[in-house]
């Protein structure tokens, strides 16, 4: 599958302020003046909500598409087309878009709220959460410079397949147990 040029991919399955899409959107409205650019959101705002309310005011409908419930299946083709996913949290307790987003191969920009950093590692470009800025220019860098974005893209699959997997999740809990076990051994 072909990645479409100036094709940012979030998922938002939760409408709430804690997903932070507010400050992605205020990034693709600053950019959309200087560049073309498309934001795929995995999801759909609440009617009437804050995040419909700021695409209609912000008149970005053409640059925004949100596609509602998706199969599982449909979110690597989603993955796949993307230039590259933004995870713009405020707090995440795993990370679940951004392991899935390097999975793909798709380079990330992801806060540091929550897990995110542990998830991202030097894998991605982590910005401050809540700064729409920072999202600003960490998008149009990794769009001005395609070779960081493979590379980005290589280093998040590597990252997932040495350390996100679930073997190495099995490996290291084995680890713990052997610890625990020898920690007993040595108080008798």
């Amino acid at each position: 599958i072909e990645r479409r040029p100036h094709h940012l991919l979030t998922t938002n399955s939760a409408d709430t302020p804690l997903k932070g899409l507010r400050y992605l959107l205020e990034a693709v409205r600053t950019i959309r003046t200087k560049r073309p650019i498309h934001l795929t959101v995995v999801g759909e705002p609440k009617k009437d909500g804050a995040v419909a309310q700021l695409v209609k005011e912000w008149q970005l409908g053409e640059h925004v598409h949100f596609t509602g419930r998706i199969a599982y299946e449909e979110f690597a083709r989603y993955y796949a087309e993307a230039t590259m996913a933004v995870i713009p949290s405020l707090y995440e307790g795993f990370g679940m878009p951004a392991g899935e987003a390097m999975a793909c191969g798709v380079p990330v920009i992801s806060t540091t709220g929550g897990a995110l950093p542990e998830v991202v590692g030097k894998a991605g470009i982590l910005v401050p959460p809540g700064d729409s800025e920072a999202l600003t220019t960490a998008i149009v860098d990794l769009l001005d410079h395609p070779e960081k974005r493979h590379a980005l893209g290589k280093a998040g699959l590597k990252r997932v397949m040495d350390s996100l997997t679930w073997d190495h999740a099995a490996r290291k809990t084995v680890d713990v147990y052997r610890e625990t076990i020898d920690a007993y051994r040595g108080l008798q």
